[in-house]
């Protein structure tokens, strides 16, 4: 059995300005004091593998939680393209946009920002990764850094969401999430374990 955690990188400025940043390579924000988030993980450890998003912001936050270890890199962790609305925020789309975020929310499983991926494509690859990460590694303990779009689509997925409005997986920001793979089969230990 593998144990794979879930964790999103750390603040960045878009971020803070809530503009999607999809697969935008935004930095870290400078004030990111990673040792919270340190003794959380070491809670749940030891992690024997860490493997990281091909984003800038996904690879910092892997090498400033595992100084020791070498992040791996594995793109298809990479977040959602948002397409045309990336670099916008949701707020300032549904003021100058109404309806266009709605009618896209609607679709659950087939939302897709004009020019970006769907989520399923992103399962797709997701999915794939996590295969690929623990392929041949039978008992390790792997921290994928990842992104919140990637987390919220494993974890609707794992738990049966259709993921519409109202009717969609609890993802907090800011936490760990601890899935196994026992036999082929992936399913979720624990969701929103917060960081210290």
């Amino acid at each position: 059995m593998n144990v794979i955690g879930l964790l999103r990188h750390g603040p960045t400025a878009w971020n803070r300005e809530k503009r999607i940043q999809g697969v935008s390579d935004t930095p870290l924000d400078p004030v990111f004091n990673p040792q919270p988030w340190r003794d959380t993980l070491a809670t749940h450890g030891p992690w024997d593998r860490v493997v990281s998003s091909p984003l800038r912001r996904a690879r910092e936050t892997a090498r400033l939680l595992f100084s020791e270890l070498t992040p791996e890199i594995a793109p298809g962790l990479r977040e959602q393209d948002w397409g045309a609305w990336t670099g916008l925020t949701v707020a300032g789309l549904r003021r100058h946009h109404p309806g266009l975020i709605e009618a896209q929310e609607a679709l659950g499983w087939d939302f897709t920002p004009p020019g970006g991926e769907s989520r399923r494509q992103v399962l797709a690859r997701a999915l794939a990764a996590v295969e690929e990460t623990v392929r041949g590694r039978d008992g390790e303990r792997i921290l994928m850094v990842t992104h919140l779009g990637v987390i919220k689509i494993l974890l609707n997925h794992l738990l049966g969401s259709p993921f519409l409005p109202g009717a969609s997986a609890d993802v907090a920001k800011r936490a760990l999430h601890l899935l196994a793979l026992d036999d082929g089969e992936l399913r979720v230990l624990s969701t929103n374990v917060r960081l210290s």
